[in-house]
């Protein structure tokens, strides 16, 4: 073959640190929109952004030369700094060490995009450990509770 196709998508999830309440609806919006400017100047695409007061949903497309830890990490560090600069009530603003990451295929994009973006809906019955657990089960990844959240 002469090219390369890459089908790359990744469903990312990202608490804030001790899963505090930092982000508001407003700046979950302003997120999404600086979050897919920077993933562009990195080569990848964000589809999608969701979620809550202390934590997000991402689905982005990676290219075939950018590792998920390089882009989950670049995104985490740039977005870190453009919030701090939002307002002195965000100046502790930090995300959580780790993230979790999920490939998709093209069969789970609709659902996986519905789910993404009904976060606020969807977590008015579940919390964001009671999810994140639920997600790393399903995955059938090992796991210790006590030591999967920043405390």
């Amino acid at each position: 073959m002469s090219k390369e196709f890459i089908s790359c998508l990744m469903h990312v999830v990202i608490g804030t640190y001790r899963q505090k309440n930092f982000l508001t609806a407003d700046l979950l919006n302003q997120l999404s929109a600086y979050l897919s400017s920077v993933a562009k100047s990195k080569g990848m695409s964000m589809v999608a952004l969701g979620g809550t007061e202390n934590h997000i949903h991402l689905l982005i497309a990676l290219p075939s030369k950018l590792s998920v830890e390089s882009a989950i990490n670049g995104l985490k560090q740039s977005s870190t700094t453009w919030i701090r600069q939002k307002s002195e009530r965000l100046l502790s603003f930090t995300w959580s060490t780790g993230f979790a990451a999920f490939s998709i295929s093209r069969s789970q994009l609709d659902s996986t995009l519905l789910y993404i973006q009904n976060q606020e809906r969807y977590h008015l019955h579940k919390s964001f450990r009671e999810e994140y657990l639920e997600f790393l089960d399903f995955h059938h990844f090992p796991y210790k509770e006590s030591s999967l959240f920043d405390e």
